[in-house]
């Protein structure tokens, strides 16, 4: 089963890949923001939250609220249900998809507590103190850990026996540790505010984002199959930046003190789209036919991000005759409207070469 969801993950990287959906707290409230379109969306939750974690596998956040209970939620936030009630303590929830199970740490007592999804098998593992941060490598099954003192960086099994020493010591009080299992890299934020990076192996330890560039950093998270790295601040600010910390860029401003964050990862899209709708912009009418000709006549014009929905004839190419079509479709009475999917959005029923990358009115199927 393990071996199977792992695969499952991997292949997301060969397909078509939707935007990502962020969570955040801000101020205790839960906050749901799209990547792609920069829409922000409170979420219900019944009193503050602490910590928290996502699994699109799934369809879940995961998370802690006052007055200690661990919580499961669907993506947008409803049908929230008690897992457990947990009475002090915890800190970096971490949701493993492979074997559906919530680990956290519980700083009082320096335990590694972990649940299933459903609340099922709870275990304590002692000697965890000062651990400030979990990372998961669900392909080699390891959970990586910071200790803020003395600066150490480890990696146990998910039963965590089997502990191995990745940085000895030597850290600046490294904090919410992340993984990243496809470049084999281990990231954190150190006492300065900045994000660090180091191999899985200790190696090439280096400062990604100076403490100096963003202030306040507080939380942060990695998404592999897109290459980026989050994190966000206690000014209220999100920012996004390639694994290296490349391409910094701020991608929201709203917020008041963001404390933790959440990501689902993104995942495989097979867009829909309306057939004759070539320029994209949710309807058909005359800039249709005017979008294939220019396509074809005109230097330089860019492709359509929709082939198929280009091909208002429906005969796997995409040419002049789908102008034709288009038109004669517009204005010639009696003459049929493209063929399904139209008027509404929907799949291709016709094999053919013809691709659809993206159509922005139309959801994935």
């Amino acid at each position: 089963m393990r071996v199977f969801l792992c695969c499952a993950l991997l292949l997301l990287l060969s397909q078509p890949l939707a935007a990502q959906t962020l969570y955040w707290i801000d101020a205790g409230d839960l906050v749901q923001h799209q990547v792609g379109n920069g829409v922000t969306t409170v979420l219900p939750s019944a009193s503050p939250l602490v910590t928290l974690s996502v699994d699109v596998a799934v369809g879940k956040i995961f998370y802690f609220r006052e007055p200690f209970s661990l919580m499961s939620a669907d993506l947008d936030g409803g049908n929230a249900a008690n897992i457990t009630s947990y009475p002090f303590g915890f800190q970096a929830l971490a949701a493993n998809p492979v074997d559906q199970r919530l680990y956290w740490i519980n700083a009082f007592n320096g335990q590694l507590v972990s649940i299933g999804y459903d609340g099922s098998s709870p275990t304590a593992v002692g000697g965890m103190f000062a651990t400030s941060g979990i990372g998961i490598d669900w392909i080699a099954e390891k959970l990586y850990f910071t200790l803020d003192t003395p600066g150490r960086l480890t990696r146990r099994n998910f039963d965590a026996t089997g502990e191995e020493v990745i940085v000895a010591g030597g850290l600046s009080m490294p904090r919410d540790c992340r993984y990243d299992p496809m470049g084999l890299k281990v990231y954190w934020i150190n006492a300065a505010g900045a994000v660090q990076r180091c191999d899985n192996d200790g190696s090439g330890i280096e400062v990604i984002v100076p403490g100096t560039t963003i202030s306040g950093i507080t939380n942060l998270v990695i998404e592999e199959f897109d290459e980026s790295v989050f994190f966000s601040t206690s000014t209220g600010s999100v920012w996004r930046t390639d694994l290296d910390g490349s391409n910094l860029e701020q991608i929201y401003t709203g917020g008041t003190n963001i404390s933790e964050l959440a990501i689902t990862p993104a995942v495989v899209c097979s867009p829909a789209f309306i057939r004759g709708d070539a320029n994209d912009d949710g309807s058909f009418d005359i800039g249709d036919p005017i979008a294939v000709l220019a396509l074809l006549f005109v230097p330089g014009t860019p492709f359509l991000s929709c082939q198929d929905a280009g091909d208002a004839n429906d005969d796997g190419l995409l040419n002049i005759a789908d102008a034709v079509s288009a038109l004669a479709s517009l204005f010639s009475p009696g003459a049929p409207l493209p063929p399904a999917p139209h008027p509404d959005c929907g799949g291709d029923p016709t094999a053919d070469a013809l691709g659809c990358d993206n159509s922005s009115g139309c959801p994935c199927l």
